[in-house]
Protein backbone atom coordinates (compact mmCIF):
# COMPACT_ATOMS: atom_id res chain seq x y z
CA UNK A 1 0.00 0.00 0.00
CA UNK A 2 2.85 2.66 0.88
CA UNK A 3 4.46 1.61 -2.43
CA UNK A 4 1.57 2.57 -4.36
CA UNK A 5 0.72 5.54 -2.56
CA UNK A 6 4.26 6.84 -3.67
CA UNK A 7 3.92 6.02 -7.51
CA UNK A 8 0.46 7.64 -7.18
CA UNK A 9 2.01 10.37 -5.57
CA UNK A 10 5.29 10.67 -8.09
CA UNK A 11 2.46 11.21 -11.19
CA UNK A 12 0.95 14.61 -10.48
CA UNK A 13 4.45 16.11 -8.30
CA UNK A 14 6.45 14.72 -11.44
CA UNK A 15 4.51 16.38 -13.65
CA UNK A 16 3.32 20.12 -12.28
CA UNK A 17 6.25 20.57 -10.17
CA UNK A 18 9.36 18.28 -10.68
CA UNK A 19 9.80 19.07 -14.77
CA UNK A 20 9.21 22.61 -14.45
CA UNK A 21 11.88 23.21 -11.93
CA UNK A 22 14.55 20.76 -13.94
CA UNK A 23 13.63 23.22 -17.22
CA UNK A 24 13.37 25.91 -15.14
CA UNK A 25 16.93 24.90 -13.41
CA UNK A 26 18.07 23.99 -16.87
CA UNK A 27 16.90 27.26 -18.43
CA UNK A 28 18.89 29.38 -16.26
CA UNK A 29 22.62 27.94 -17.11
CA UNK A 30 22.19 28.37 -20.41
CA UNK A 31 23.46 30.90 -22.37
CA UNK A 32 20.64 33.21 -23.82
CA UNK A 33 19.78 32.86 -27.38
CA UNK A 34 20.60 35.82 -29.82
CA UNK A 35 18.14 37.34 -32.16
CA UNK A 36 19.85 38.50 -35.28
CA UNK A 37 19.20 41.97 -36.20
CA UNK A 38 15.61 41.46 -38.89
CA UNK A 39 16.88 42.35 -42.45
CA UNK A 40 13.36 43.51 -42.90
CA UNK A 41 10.09 44.21 -41.73
CA UNK A 42 7.64 41.54 -42.45
CA UNK A 43 4.48 42.37 -43.43
CA UNK A 44 1.46 41.03 -41.59
CA UNK A 45 -1.81 40.09 -40.98
CA UNK A 46 -4.02 40.29 -37.90
CA UNK A 47 -6.54 37.65 -37.97
CA UNK A 48 -9.69 37.28 -35.37
CA UNK A 49 -11.80 34.62 -35.08
CA UNK A 50 -15.03 35.67 -33.82
CA UNK A 51 -18.74 34.13 -33.37
CA UNK A 52 -21.31 36.96 -31.17
CA UNK A 53 -18.82 39.12 -30.10
CA UNK A 54 -20.31 42.23 -30.40
CA UNK A 55 -19.51 43.40 -26.86
CA UNK A 56 -16.25 43.00 -26.98
CA UNK A 57 -14.63 43.35 -30.75
CA UNK A 58 -14.88 47.35 -30.44
CA UNK A 59 -12.39 47.37 -27.58
CA UNK A 60 -10.36 44.79 -29.36
CA UNK A 61 -9.99 46.44 -32.65
CA UNK A 62 -8.94 49.91 -30.92
CA UNK A 63 -6.43 48.07 -29.09
CA UNK A 64 -5.03 46.81 -32.21
CA UNK A 65 -5.04 49.98 -33.83
CA UNK A 66 -3.33 51.57 -31.01
CA UNK A 67 -0.51 48.87 -31.42
CA UNK A 68 -0.71 48.95 -35.15
CA UNK A 69 0.52 52.55 -34.14
CA UNK A 70 4.01 51.25 -33.21
CA UNK A 71 4.20 48.92 -35.85
CA UNK A 72 6.65 50.17 -38.89
CA UNK A 73 5.26 47.50 -41.90
CA UNK A 74 2.47 46.65 -43.50
CA UNK A 75 -0.61 45.48 -41.41
CA UNK A 76 -4.00 43.87 -42.51
CA UNK A 77 -6.74 43.21 -40.40
CA UNK A 78 -9.22 40.46 -40.74
CA UNK A 79 -11.84 39.20 -38.74
CA UNK A 80 -13.24 35.66 -39.66
CA UNK A 81 -17.16 36.14 -38.30
CA UNK A 82 -18.23 32.67 -38.02
CA UNK A 83 -22.02 32.76 -38.32
CA UNK A 84 -22.71 35.92 -36.13
CA UNK A 85 -26.35 36.71 -35.08
CA UNK A 86 -25.55 39.63 -33.91
CA UNK A 87 -23.76 43.20 -34.36
CA UNK A 88 -19.83 41.50 -35.04
CA UNK A 89 -19.38 42.07 -37.96
CA UNK A 90 -20.78 46.15 -38.61
CA UNK A 91 -18.32 46.85 -35.67
CA UNK A 92 -15.91 45.21 -37.59
CA UNK A 93 -16.18 46.86 -40.54
CA UNK A 94 -16.70 50.06 -38.88
CA UNK A 95 -13.66 49.92 -37.26
CA UNK A 96 -11.47 49.57 -40.65
CA UNK A 97 -11.74 45.75 -40.57
CA UNK A 98 -12.34 43.43 -43.25
CA UNK A 99 -14.86 40.98 -42.41
CA UNK A 100 -14.45 37.05 -43.83
CA UNK A 101 -18.13 36.16 -43.21
CA UNK A 102 -18.28 32.78 -42.75
CA UNK A 103 -22.04 30.28 -42.23
CA UNK A 104 -21.55 29.06 -38.64
CA UNK A 105 -19.13 25.92 -38.60
CA UNK A 106 -16.97 26.33 -35.67
CA UNK A 107 -13.69 28.33 -35.61
CA UNK A 108 -11.74 25.45 -37.55
CA UNK A 109 -13.64 25.95 -40.36
CA UNK A 110 -13.47 30.27 -39.90
CA UNK A 111 -9.85 30.46 -40.01
CA UNK A 112 -9.71 28.09 -43.24
CA UNK A 113 -12.01 30.74 -44.92
CA UNK A 114 -9.69 33.62 -43.70
CA UNK A 115 -6.00 32.17 -43.93
CA UNK A 116 -6.15 32.20 -48.10
CA UNK A 117 -7.36 35.98 -47.75
CA UNK A 118 -4.35 37.09 -45.58
CA UNK A 119 -1.88 38.97 -47.20
CA UNK A 120 0.74 39.57 -44.90
CA UNK A 121 4.21 37.35 -44.44
CA UNK A 122 3.34 36.26 -41.19
CA UNK A 123 0.13 35.77 -39.87
CA UNK A 124 -1.02 37.28 -35.88
CA UNK A 125 -3.59 35.10 -34.39
CA UNK A 126 -5.66 36.28 -31.56
CA UNK A 127 -9.42 35.78 -29.88
CA UNK A 128 -11.81 38.13 -29.64
CA UNK A 129 -11.78 39.44 -26.30
CA UNK A 130 -7.48 39.82 -25.28
CA UNK A 131 -6.75 43.12 -25.40
CA UNK A 132 -3.37 44.20 -27.04
CA UNK A 133 -0.28 46.28 -25.72
CA UNK A 134 0.90 49.38 -27.50
CA UNK A 135 4.32 47.38 -27.96
CA UNK A 136 2.90 44.08 -28.12
CA UNK A 137 3.43 43.65 -32.18
CA UNK A 138 7.00 44.67 -31.92
CA UNK A 139 8.21 42.23 -29.48
CA UNK A 140 6.10 39.32 -30.90
CA UNK A 141 6.98 39.89 -34.43
CA UNK A 142 11.23 40.45 -33.64
CA UNK A 143 12.03 36.70 -33.16
CA UNK A 144 11.11 36.33 -36.60
CA UNK A 145 13.87 38.07 -37.65
CA UNK A 146 15.66 34.08 -36.73
CA UNK A 147 14.74 32.32 -39.53
CA UNK A 148 14.88 29.35 -37.66
CA UNK A 149 11.46 30.57 -35.83
CA UNK A 150 8.51 29.66 -37.65
CA UNK A 151 6.17 30.55 -35.02
CA UNK A 152 6.13 33.02 -32.05
CA UNK A 153 3.95 33.03 -28.57
CA UNK A 154 2.99 35.64 -26.96
CA UNK A 155 1.54 36.25 -23.36
CA UNK A 156 -2.12 36.49 -21.91
CA UNK A 157 -2.65 38.28 -18.46
CA UNK A 158 -5.71 38.15 -16.42
CA UNK A 159 -7.14 41.82 -15.96
CA UNK A 160 -7.25 42.41 -12.13
CA UNK A 161 -10.89 43.71 -11.45
CA UNK A 162 -12.21 43.36 -8.00
CA UNK A 163 -15.41 41.56 -7.65
CA UNK A 164 -15.63 40.61 -11.05
CA UNK A 165 -14.81 36.45 -10.86
CA UNK A 166 -13.66 34.70 -8.00
CA UNK A 167 -11.48 32.41 -10.80
CA UNK A 168 -8.95 35.74 -11.47
CA UNK A 169 -6.39 34.97 -8.92
CA UNK A 170 -6.21 31.63 -9.88
CA UNK A 171 -6.06 32.43 -13.55
CA UNK A 172 -3.21 34.98 -12.89
CA UNK A 173 -1.26 32.46 -10.66
CA UNK A 174 -1.55 29.59 -13.75
CA UNK A 175 -0.91 32.56 -15.86
CA UNK A 176 2.40 33.32 -14.31
CA UNK A 177 3.44 29.52 -14.26
CA UNK A 178 2.81 29.13 -17.75
CA UNK A 179 4.85 32.21 -18.64
CA UNK A 180 7.54 31.06 -16.51
CA UNK A 181 7.52 27.47 -17.88
CA UNK A 182 7.67 28.92 -21.86
CA UNK A 183 10.27 30.99 -20.97
CA UNK A 184 12.40 28.53 -19.88
CA UNK A 185 11.27 25.77 -22.57
CA UNK A 186 11.79 28.40 -25.13
CA UNK A 187 15.80 29.12 -23.45
CA UNK A 188 16.19 25.13 -24.36
CA UNK A 189 14.35 23.83 -26.99
CA UNK A 190 11.32 26.08 -28.07
CA UNK A 191 8.01 26.10 -26.34
CA UNK A 192 6.04 23.79 -26.71
CA UNK A 193 2.59 25.72 -28.12
CA UNK A 194 1.25 28.84 -28.27
CA UNK A 195 -1.82 30.65 -26.10
CA UNK A 196 -4.94 31.20 -28.63
CA UNK A 197 -4.91 34.89 -26.73
CA UNK A 198 -1.96 35.54 -29.27
CA UNK A 199 0.70 33.95 -31.14
CA UNK A 200 1.83 34.72 -34.58
CA UNK A 201 3.16 32.00 -37.47
CA UNK A 202 4.74 32.36 -40.81
CA UNK A 203 1.93 32.53 -43.24
CA UNK A 204 3.53 29.41 -45.43
CA UNK A 205 3.52 27.61 -42.09
CA UNK A 206 -0.45 27.35 -41.40
CA UNK A 207 -2.30 24.02 -41.87
CA UNK A 208 -5.57 23.46 -42.65
CA UNK A 209 -6.89 23.67 -39.57
CA UNK A 210 -9.18 20.25 -38.63
CA UNK A 211 -12.24 20.70 -36.40
CA UNK A 212 -12.11 18.95 -33.27
CA UNK A 213 -8.85 20.02 -31.87
CA UNK A 214 -7.47 23.10 -30.27
CA UNK A 215 -6.77 25.54 -33.12
CA UNK A 216 -3.80 27.25 -30.80
CA UNK A 217 -1.95 23.91 -30.45
CA UNK A 218 -2.65 22.60 -34.00
CA UNK A 219 -1.61 25.94 -35.78
CA UNK A 220 1.25 26.34 -33.51
CA UNK A 221 3.02 23.28 -33.58
CA UNK A 222 2.63 23.74 -37.48
CA UNK A 223 5.99 25.37 -37.20
CA UNK A 224 7.72 22.67 -35.16
CA UNK A 225 6.01 20.11 -37.76
CA UNK A 226 8.08 22.03 -40.68
CA UNK A 227 11.78 21.87 -38.74
CA UNK A 228 10.58 25.45 -37.23
CA UNK A 229 10.95 26.59 -33.57
CA UNK A 230 8.05 28.35 -31.60
CA UNK A 231 9.96 31.17 -29.77
CA UNK A 232 8.32 32.84 -26.55
CA UNK A 233 7.95 36.49 -26.55
CA UNK A 234 7.42 37.55 -22.51
CA UNK A 235 7.16 41.09 -23.41
CA UNK A 236 3.93 40.74 -26.34
CA UNK A 237 0.99 41.00 -23.83
CA UNK A 238 -2.84 41.08 -24.15
CA UNK A 239 -5.02 41.09 -21.53
CA UNK A 240 -8.07 39.03 -20.98
CA UNK A 241 -10.88 38.86 -18.11
CA UNK A 242 -11.03 35.60 -16.01
CA UNK A 243 -14.61 33.85 -16.82
CA UNK A 244 -16.86 33.89 -14.24
CA UNK A 245 -18.91 30.91 -12.47
CA UNK A 246 -18.26 27.74 -11.54
CA UNK A 247 -20.11 25.95 -14.75
CA UNK A 248 -18.68 27.86 -17.36
CA UNK A 249 -15.12 27.38 -15.99
CA UNK A 250 -15.37 23.69 -15.50
CA UNK A 251 -17.55 23.03 -18.97
CA UNK A 252 -14.35 25.36 -20.53
CA UNK A 253 -11.55 23.24 -19.24
CA UNK A 254 -13.59 19.97 -20.54
CA UNK A 255 -13.77 21.17 -23.50
CA UNK A 256 -10.32 22.37 -24.02
CA UNK A 257 -8.96 18.92 -22.85
CA UNK A 258 -10.95 16.90 -24.91
CA UNK A 259 -9.75 18.93 -27.91
CA UNK A 260 -6.39 19.29 -26.91
CA UNK A 261 -5.99 15.50 -26.31
CA UNK A 262 -7.67 15.15 -29.78
CA UNK A 263 -4.84 17.93 -31.61
CA UNK A 264 -1.94 15.82 -29.72
CA UNK A 265 -3.21 12.58 -31.06
CA UNK A 266 -3.52 14.61 -34.38
CA UNK A 267 0.38 15.50 -33.62
CA UNK A 268 2.01 12.40 -31.93
CA UNK A 269 4.70 11.85 -34.23
CA UNK A 270 6.15 15.33 -32.73
CA UNK A 271 6.56 12.74 -29.56
CA UNK A 272 9.42 10.94 -31.56
CA UNK A 273 12.21 12.25 -29.94
CA UNK A 274 14.76 10.68 -32.82
CA UNK A 275 12.30 13.70 -34.81
CA UNK A 276 12.05 16.45 -32.68
CA UNK A 277 14.65 15.83 -29.74
CA UNK A 278 13.90 17.31 -26.55
CA UNK A 279 11.26 18.93 -27.86
CA UNK A 280 9.23 15.23 -27.66
CA UNK A 281 10.06 14.79 -24.14
CA UNK A 282 8.91 18.34 -23.38
CA UNK A 283 5.52 17.69 -25.27
CA UNK A 284 4.60 14.33 -23.43
CA UNK A 285 5.62 15.89 -20.09
CA UNK A 286 3.84 18.71 -20.87
CA UNK A 287 0.97 18.31 -22.72
CA UNK A 288 0.15 14.67 -21.92
CA UNK A 289 0.99 13.93 -19.01
CA UNK A 290 -0.52 16.79 -17.71
CA UNK A 291 -4.12 15.33 -18.74
CA UNK A 292 -3.03 12.35 -17.53
CA UNK A 293 -1.92 13.65 -13.54
CA UNK A 294 -5.14 14.43 -12.21
CA UNK A 295 -6.44 10.91 -12.82
CA UNK A 296 -4.16 9.33 -10.19
CA UNK A 297 -5.32 11.82 -7.19
CA UNK A 298 -8.43 9.97 -6.49
CA UNK A 299 -6.81 6.61 -6.09
CA UNK A 300 -4.16 8.56 -4.30
CA UNK A 301 -6.64 9.47 -1.71
CA UNK A 302 -8.50 6.53 -1.55
CA UNK A 303 -5.19 4.35 -1.11
CA UNK A 304 -3.52 7.10 1.53
CA UNK A 305 -6.60 6.62 3.85
CA UNK A 306 -5.73 2.76 3.74
CA UNK A 307 -1.87 3.28 4.30
CA UNK A 308 -2.27 5.12 7.45
CA UNK A 309 0.69 6.92 9.13
CA UNK A 310 2.08 10.05 7.64
CA UNK A 311 0.11 9.12 4.80
CA UNK A 312 -3.19 11.05 6.49
CA UNK A 313 -1.91 14.23 5.62
CA UNK A 314 -2.22 14.04 2.67
CA UNK A 315 -5.65 12.00 2.81
CA UNK A 316 -6.16 15.49 4.59
CA UNK A 317 -4.96 17.73 2.60
CA UNK A 318 -6.81 16.46 -1.12
CA UNK A 319 -10.24 16.02 1.31
CA UNK A 320 -9.62 19.68 2.62
CA UNK A 321 -9.27 20.27 -1.03
CA UNK A 322 -12.00 19.00 -2.00
CA UNK A 323 -14.57 20.50 0.34
CA UNK A 324 -12.76 24.06 -0.56
CA UNK A 325 -13.76 23.63 -4.13
CA UNK A 326 -17.92 22.14 -3.18
CA UNK A 327 -18.28 25.18 -0.74
CA UNK A 328 -17.10 27.70 -3.59
CA UNK A 329 -18.83 25.79 -6.35
CA UNK A 330 -22.00 25.66 -4.32
CA UNK A 331 -21.74 30.03 -3.53
CA UNK A 332 -20.14 30.75 -0.57
CA UNK A 333 -17.66 34.03 -0.16
CA UNK A 334 -14.06 32.25 0.20
CA UNK A 335 -11.40 34.30 0.78
CA UNK A 336 -7.80 34.66 -1.39
CA UNK A 337 -6.16 31.98 -0.76
CA UNK A 338 -8.94 29.58 -1.03
CA UNK A 339 -10.23 31.19 -4.06
CA UNK A 340 -6.98 29.95 -5.51
CA UNK A 341 -7.49 26.59 -4.01
CA UNK A 342 -10.74 26.21 -5.42
CA UNK A 343 -9.49 27.73 -9.20
CA UNK A 344 -6.72 24.95 -8.89
CA UNK A 345 -9.26 21.84 -8.15
CA UNK A 346 -11.71 22.85 -10.83
CA UNK A 347 -8.94 22.83 -13.07
CA UNK A 348 -7.46 19.70 -12.08
CA UNK A 349 -11.11 17.91 -12.27
CA UNK A 350 -11.79 19.07 -15.59
CA UNK A 351 -8.54 18.11 -17.20
CA UNK A 352 -9.74 14.08 -14.79
CA UNK A 353 -13.13 14.57 -16.62
CA UNK A 354 -12.06 15.33 -19.97
CA UNK A 355 -9.42 13.41 -20.06
CA UNK A 356 -11.70 10.16 -19.19
CA UNK A 357 -14.46 11.53 -22.39
CA UNK A 358 -11.69 11.69 -24.84
CA UNK A 359 -10.95 8.19 -24.37
CA UNK A 360 -14.65 7.19 -24.18
CA UNK A 361 -14.93 8.95 -27.58
CA UNK A 362 -16.17 12.51 -27.11
CA UNK A 363 -15.41 14.81 -29.94
CA UNK A 364 -16.08 18.92 -30.13
CA UNK A 365 -16.35 19.75 -33.82
CA UNK A 366 -17.69 23.35 -33.12
CA UNK A 367 -16.09 26.32 -31.33
CA UNK A 368 -18.66 28.61 -28.72
CA UNK A 369 -16.62 30.99 -26.96
CA UNK A 370 -16.80 30.84 -22.70
CA UNK A 371 -18.08 34.57 -22.26
CA UNK A 372 -16.02 36.25 -19.21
Amino acid sequence: MQLAAWLLLLIPVATFLAYPLVVLFAAALAPRRRVPVPAATPSITILIGAHNEETTIGLKLASVAQALAAWPGTAQVLVADDGSTDATAAIARGAGAAVIACPRGGKAAALNRAVPQATGEVIVMTDADPLFDAQTLPALLAPFADPRVGAVAGRVETIRTPGRSRFAAADRAFRRYESALRSAEDRLFGCVSADGGLYAIRRALVPTVVADVTDDFYVSTAAVAAGHRIAYADAARVWEHSITGARRQWRRRVRITVRGLTGLWRRRALMNPVRTGWYAVALVLHKVARRLAPLAILPLWLVSALAGGAWWIVFAAITAAALVALAGTLGARLPGPLRIVHGIVLHLAGLAAGTLLFVAGRRYAQWTPQKA
